[in-house]
């Protein structure tokens, strides 16, 4: 199963236009959609990114796009449900949040615990944010790092865990973001996180589980696919209609220079 068969199904199919969040050097193939990202080049290689943007807090308009997208992403937000609402947020009714996690099984995470989708609530209940050392300790410790430096040896292993745990814990300390993987996911949890955010109080709109795909996509096979329709209720779609012919980039998106 590939990107090419499952962009077709639902992505070619939305009216106006989407974006990707976090693409890097590697956007999801078959898909022309505005690319976001908040991290600089590195390594002098070409960042697939249009405008600056992080995934709980995107530059358009609500109801304005036709889908979003992304990739090995959504592990990296410390707040996963404060992140799905900002792209249903910017999603119209009818559209497609279109999105490839990592299945812990398949990762250097598999040794780690699945994080309880109660937990996940929890984190967008009390307002975590990336400069939060929560999950250093459960991300250095609990990860296999055979898989995440293969040519490394336990002890530069070791020496290069204590060097970030110090690094991580210093950025924290002064009031800077970290980036790690915060949360460890499998299809059922993220499915069962998904029924949460329905139930929730504060729910904006509702996400309706539309298709997915296990070991996706194949020619990688270390994540999975979990396909949401947002459907909103009649204010938010009177209003996008009303809006419909505005820009879907607010006055004050940045440009990406590289």
């Amino acid at each position: 199963m590939t990107h090419a068969d499952k962009v077709a199904r639902w992505l070619d199919a939305q009216p106006g236009v989407g974006v990707e969040i976090g693409a890097l050097k590697s956007p999801i193939p078959g898909i022309a959609p505005i690319y976001v990202d908040r991290y600089p080049p590195f390594d002098a290689e070409k960042v697939f990114a249009d405008y600056w943007g992080s995934a709980d807090s995107l530059p358009f308009r609500d109801s304005s796009l036709g889908y979003v997208a992304t990739s090995h992403v959504l592990e990296h937000a410390a707040d996963p449900v404060l992140a799905l609402w900002e792209w249903a947020r910017v999603t119209r009714h009818g559209g497609i949040i279109y999105m490839v996690v990592p299945d812990y099984r398949y990762t250097f995470d598999h040794t780690r615990a699945l994080t309880p989708p109660a937990h996940m609530i929890e984190d967008y209940n009390r307002g975590t944010t990336s400069i939060d050392g929560t999950h250093i300790s459960d991300y250095l410790d609990g990860l296999d790092w055979s898989r995440w430096d293969p040519a490394g040896t336990p002890q530069r292993h070791a020496a290069t865990r204590e060097q970030l745990r110090t690094a991580y814990r210093a950025a924290v300390a002064a009031g800077e973001e970290i980036n790690i993987h915060f949360h460890v996911f499998s299809r059922e949890t993220l499915t069962a996180l998904v029924a949460l955010m329905n139930a929730h109080p504060r729910r904006p709109c509702a996400l309706t589980l539309v298709d997915s795909a296990e070991k996706f996509p194949a020619e990688r096979g270390d994540g999975f696919l979990l396909v949401l329709r947002v459907d909103k209720p009649l204010c938010a779609r009177w209003s996008s209609w009303r809006d419909r012919r505005r820009p879907a980039l607010l006055p004050d998106a940045r440009p990406f220079v590289q």
